[in-house]
């Protein structure tokens, strides 16, 4: 098991640039990973690829982007590029989200999430291990006209910060783990 920081802070003159000399201090002080979770201010695979381009110490990760409202292909293609900014230092942990968050804001409606975390983890795998995919599922749809391969891009590691019995199946068969966010040691240990 690999433990590392999520990086955050309250005020800044310049978001990115205050995160880079928090990621820099880390690595000084001997942590080896830094994980961003995606809010509504920054996107969390943008500042982990400045971050892990920036301070080459260190893994990054997200923790985590949620599924609903985006699609495989893109997150894919922000995944691969971050894999390769960061020469394979690049860790994509994915969510399903809060139900009542997601629908309030985005205006979604949260239907099947262990149906749409199984498609989207399918597609998502399919892509990083043949460059390509073609995947008609219940709930999504993945079939690239064009390459969606980003040389320099290692595979990329799959986590799910899965909490129930479900998610946590479809993690265990389609991801490489799990994000154990709020998780005690009776859950971990299950």
């Amino acid at each position: 098991m690999s433990i590392g920081v999520a990086l955050a802070t309250a005020t800044a003159t310049n978001y990115v640039d205050a995160i880079v000399a928090q990621a820099k201090q880390v690595a000084a002080d001997g942590l080896r990973s830094v994980w961003f979770g995606q809010r509504f201010d920054y996107d969390a695979a943008a500042l982990a690829t400045v971050v892990g381009r920036e301070v080459p110490e260190l893994s990054v990760g997200t923790s985590a982007i949620p599924i609903f409202g985006r699609h495989p292909l893109l997150i894919s293609s922000q995944a691969q590029t971050a894999q390769a900014a960061t020469h394979g230092r690049f860790q994509l942990g994915l969510a399903l989200g809060a139900k009542g968050l997601l629908e309030s804001t985005f205006g979604l409606t949260y239907e099947r999430p262990v149906a749409r975390l199984r498609e989207f983890l399918t597609v998502l795998r399919e892509l990083f291990t043949t460059g390509t995919a073609d995947f008609r599922g219940e709930v999504l749809t993945a079939v690239p006209p064009l390459p969606t391969t980003v040389p320099g891009a290692d595979p990329v590691p799959l986590l799910v910060a899965a909490m129930g019995p479900q998610a946590l199946r479809a993690t265990g068969e389609l991801a490489d783990g799990t994000l154990p966010y709020l998780a005690g040691p009776k859950v971990l240990a299950g």
